[in-house]
């Protein structure tokens, strides 16, 4: 990858220096089928004339796409890292899209005629869901594999996504009476997920010691910025305001949030399900009742326990 700095009306600091680079690593990781040759990105860094707000810009060129991002914050840290942040996101949108045109382009598209109007209505807000639920199996496999109940590197979170998508769209009129089409997407994830692991059961095999901490190592160095919606998570040390003012502070924070995935993937299985669902993606109590087979309350009841849980688990 060819990286490009452009500081523009401030002193670029090192910590600055070594934030880029480790952000572009980041990148660079998401990309592995791309010569690093034929990646570039074009960082600038400015404080802006009126006030005291910093400006990222950042232009990634690929071979396929020139992807444009820019964010303006109050510090230049976290400025950088917003901008990095909503990067990786686009950077994802647009691995989806390659993945999915290889997956239609494997078998020939039926003719107009034959597709009932639903079919691409179902397809149409299914992809306007896919992000948040690239976000949720990735969560999902990353605590699987915390807990052990799934060995690392065995099922990669895109290709499920790519399941989820293709048996949605395949069979509009499969989908359950009460479900929503984001809902059902949800519910068939879970469902493939559950699949995955009753047969990786059946033919678990213990690893070696070397590749336990080799894996180990690969996970403690993946980006673990999962969304977060913060009007539901209700553990207010934990959220995000904005008020990083230097790396070591981003590192810190970087740090509680890694302890906090892991603290989730460590508790019930049963209990985790009903808070990622609740209140990390966002869903009503009755939604993830329907998804689930469970009662309202249940739910409800479940969420406080997984919060004092975490709570206990984060003091500690």
């Amino acid at each position: 990858m060819n990286i490009k700095i452009h500081p523009r009306n401030l002193d670029l600091l090192k910590s600055h220096e070594k934030l880029i680079d480790r952000q572009c690593a980041k990148i660079r990781k998401m990309l592995p089928t791309f010569a690093p040759e034929t990646v570039d990105i074009d960082v600038s860094l400015a404080k802006l004339p009126r006030g005291s707000q910093f400006q990222t810009g950042l232009v990634l060129t690929l071979p396929q796409r020139v992807i444009k991002v820019e964010e303006i914050e109050n510090n230049p840290t976290t400025s950088l890292v917003h901008a990095f942040g909503e990067l990786r996101r686009r950077v994802e949108r647009f691995k989806s899209q390659l993945n999915r045109e290889k997956l239609w382009h494997k078998q020939p598209l039926p003719t107009a005629s034959t597709i009932p109007l639903t079919r691409w209505e179902v397809e149409s807000e299914a992809n306007a869901h896919l992000e948040k639920l690239e976000n949720y199996i990735r969560r999902e496999v990353f605590h699987l594999v915390i807990q052990g109940e799934l060995p690392p590197g065995v099922l990669e979170p895109q290709a499920l996504v790519d399941d989820v998508f293709l048996f949605v769209t395949s069979r509009p009129e499969g989908r359950p009476e009460g479900l929503t089409i984001e809902q059902w997407m949800f519910q068939v994830a879970r469902t493939i997920l559950h699949d995955h692991l009753e047969e990786i059961d059946t033919h678990r095999e213990e690893p070696h010691m070397e590749e336990e901490a080799e894996e180990q190592k690969q996970w403690e160095d993946e980006d673990l910025d999962f969304y977060q919606p913060d009007e539901s998570m209700h553990l207010e040390d934990l959220l995000r305001d904005g008020s990083i003012s230097n790396p070591e502070q981003l590192l810190e924070r970087e740090e509680t949030e890694a302890q906090l995935q892991r603290a989730i993937a460590a508790l019930p299985a049963s209990i985790r399900e009903s808070f990622v669902l609740f209140a990390l993606e966002g869903f009503t109590s009755d939604e993830v009742a329907m998804m689930t087979g469970k009662e309202p309350q249940e739910i409800l009841d479940e969420v406080e326990h997984a919060r004092e849980a975490l709570r206990r688990d984060l003091k500690a």
